[in-house]
């Protein structure tokens, strides 16, 4: 006997709580969807109207926001009249979203579609010539060798240990010697970046290691007269050897190992 319309009509109404959950993943979605990260010319902005660290730090941390700044990026923003404690802040959640990045990479997580939620690229070109500052989030598509989100200008760095490895202060010595961009960047290439992976420090607790190169360190440098090239390439270089360590140790956690 077939059932009756009413009968049907019924057994095809949706649980509530399917309504409650479809409901929230709309919202969620939305959300997501209406979320605009902090332009970085307003970062920039707050900084030339003399505005403290301090608040300027609180609304990018309010607004979820992280740059992935190439080394040269800190200079010029030091420039712009950005304060060393901003310089310093915008490297360590670059850094500490790198780790989450690299954490997700082992573990098969992922932050999906969610666009804001990666480090947003940033082309400051347009600082010294007042144009609009570019601003757009990576390409999140899955890459094998190295995490998903990271920004296009990203490398992963694989050398095999030959010899003494530059350090900071190599360059710095370089440079004052008057080396080339080409000399110096020769050196990185085959020599690789001194290990400056991590930094410790007792006066804060902390679930993510410390950065051992700050924002202003790197604006320094450029101060000091190390080539924009040479910046960019310590940047990637510190990358990939944080990326490197961090991928070896969640992948020893997740074998039992100690934390240390």
């Amino acid at each position: 006997m077939r059932p009756s319309i009413s009968r049907t009509l019924r057994r095809r109404q949706p649980h509530p709580l399917h309504a409650i959950i479809l409901m929230a993943a709309v919202a969620l979605l939305g959300g997501c969807a209406a979320h605009q990260s902090l332009p970085i010319s307003d970062v920039v902005a707050m900084s030339e109207q003399k505005r403290a660290a301090e608040p300027i730090i609180a609304k990018i941390r309010s607004a979820k926001t992280t740059y992935a700044l190439k080394g040269s990026d800190y200079g010029k923003l030091q420039d712009a009249h950005v304060s060393a404690p901003v310089l310093d802040y915008l490297q360590q959640a670059f850094v500490d979203d790198v780790d989450l990045l690299t954490r997700y990479w082992v573990t098969g997580e992922s932050l999906g579609g969610c666009k804001f939620c990666y480090p947003q690229e940033v082309d400051l070109s347009g600082l010294s010539t007042g144009q609009a500052l570019k601003q757009q989030p990576p390409y999140t598509s899955y890459v094998n060798n190295q995490p998903e989100g990271m920004p296009s200008w990203y490398r992963p760095i694989t050398l095999s240990p030959k010899g003494t490895a530059v350090s900071i202060d190599d360059i710095r010595e370089m440079v004052r010697q008057g080396k080339s961009q080409a000399e110096i960047l020769e050196a990185l290439n085959t020599k690789g970046l001194e290990t400056i992976i991590i930094q410790t420090d007792t006066k804060q607790i902390r679930t993510r290691p410390l950065a051992a190169i700050t924002g202003s360190e790197l604006a320094q440098l450029r101060a000091d007269g190390v080539p924009d090239p040479v910046l960019d390439a310590i940047q990637n270089s510190f990358l990939s050897q944080f990326v490197a360590l961090e991928r070896l140790r969640y992948i020893n956690i997740g074998k039992g190992s100690v934390q240390s």
